[in-house]
């Protein structure tokens, strides 16, 4: 019944449970709403009371519809891709020379044009794509009119007409799914029907549950001013990220076997070719959260015609030695809520988002110890690693204390 009603829940804080009795703890009480709801208020929260004479705990709803707005930052969007200028902007502004020193090469080089490229598309986005939904909009009103005209005139002429209508807001409602597929970040859907009602509620129940309403201070009290837990975020995980490192070293090198050998050492750090990369690139998740630098990996595997050589030579510039530039190394700390009531920092999981080709190299890398883990792990060590179990251990020694009567 809730899911033909199309409600949701969008989560809570406070107890986990709204009905006592006895020993027996259970969420019986819950807030429901729907699409329009959600719309409109996006930063909906509910909040469980304290029971008084009451088995059922009181229900808050806060409601918030002004959130304090923020700097936007670029973030490529994957609908772009679909529009018929796109590759050929990307390709006159990619071919350009650099400014103000062409001959910049490597990882400089590929960080400038990416940096100049975000200027263009947003002002390419504004002029030339335009409004999305307004663009909807448009097609629709411009169908119907025409499908009034047909009505009285059923040539040939208005009928192409309609048909060349109906397949432009075709393009545009695959758009309009590919925008709410990539801020719905749903990895668990393919390609298939239209799905952008429900893509749209994910990213508003998202949005309702991740905000931050109120968070504990220190001395146990609760703060619902924005810029207070903004402060109160940057200060804890700057100290949480910013642990002194005391290293053990007090080891024996003596009994840790030499099994890399020059020739292992040679391939992990030589060169790769280019089909070595275009490989890590079309094999990466095309569905992946963009980093600081604002590209997705559906950007860089589209446009792999027009950026490939730069991405070689700075690919290429890394392995020769050269320093990863801040630009690169930078990332986006995202968090994560732990469970539905969030009221310490700790009930966070932090995550980092890296650029693209941070990733890239984390990846090229990563293929190549792939070969040589099975030399250097130990053959006994049965956790985190491909193909083995740490049940088998479990299994093993259980079978030794039936055999042995223990």
């Amino acid at each position: 019944m809730i899911m033909a009603c199309s409600l949701m829940d969008i989560g809570y804080s406070g107890n986990r449970f709204t009905w006592h009795r006895g020993h027996l703890w259970q969420r019986l009480d819950r807030v429901l709403f729907n699409n329009s709801w959600v719309n409109t208020f996006n930063l909906t929260k509910v909040e469980h009371l304290s029971r008084t004479l009451s088995d059922h705990s009181s229900l808050l709803i806060n409601i918030k519809n002004n959130p304090t707005s923020f700097p936007t930052q670029f973030r490529f969007q994957n609908m772009w891709l679909l529009h018929d200028s796109f590759l050929d902007v990307v390709q006159v502004n990619w071919n350009a020379p650099v400014y103000p020193d062409n001959s910049i090469s490597g990882m400089n080089r590929l960080w400038l044009k990416l940096k100049r490229l975000k200027l263009v598309l947003n002002w390419w986005n504004h002029k030339v794509f335009k409004n999305l939904f307004s663009n909807i909009l448009i097609a629709e009103t411009k169908i119907n009119n025409i499908e009034d005209l047909c009505q009285y005139n059923r040539s040939e002429a208005n009928m192409g007409i309609l048909k060349e209508a109906k397949g432009e807001l075709s393009k545009l409602q695959i758009q309009e799914e590919t925008f709410w597929k990539q801020k719905a970040a749903a990895k668990h859907l393919v390609e298939g029907n239209n799905n952008t009602k429900y893509f749209h509620s994910l990213v508003n129940k998202k949005c309702s549950i991740n905000y931050i309403h109120k968070i504990a201070r220190a001395n146990g009290s609760f703060t619902k001013d924005k810029d207070e837990i903004s402060s109160m975020a940057v200060n804890f995980f700057h100290s949480h990220l910013n642990k002194a490192f005391i290293p053990y070293t007090n080891v024996d090198p003596s009994i840790i076997p030499n099994v890399i050998t020059f020739e292992d050492n040679a391939n992990l750090s030589k060169v790769p070719l280019m089909e070595e990369i275009k490989g890590i690139l079309f094999n990466m998740k095309v569905d992946s959260a963009a980093g600081p630098d604002g590209y997705t990996t559906k950007f860089f595997q589209t446009t792999w015609s027009i950026i490939a050589n730069d991405v070689f030579h700075a690919v290429k510039d890394f392995f020769n030695g050269s320093p990863i530039p801040k630009f690169f190394t930078s990332t986006t700390i995202i968090l994560i809520p732990k469970n539905p009531a969030v009221n310490l920092w700790n009930d966070f999981r932090p995550i980092s988002l890296c650029t693209m080709f941070y990733k890239l190299i984390s990846k090229l890398m990563m293929s190549r110890l792939y070969v040589l883990l099975p030399k250097i792990i130990s053959p006994f060590q049965m956790g985190f690693v491909k193909g083995r179990a740490i049940a088998e251990n479990i299994l093993l020694a259980q079978k030794f204390c039936q055999d042995l009567d223990i």
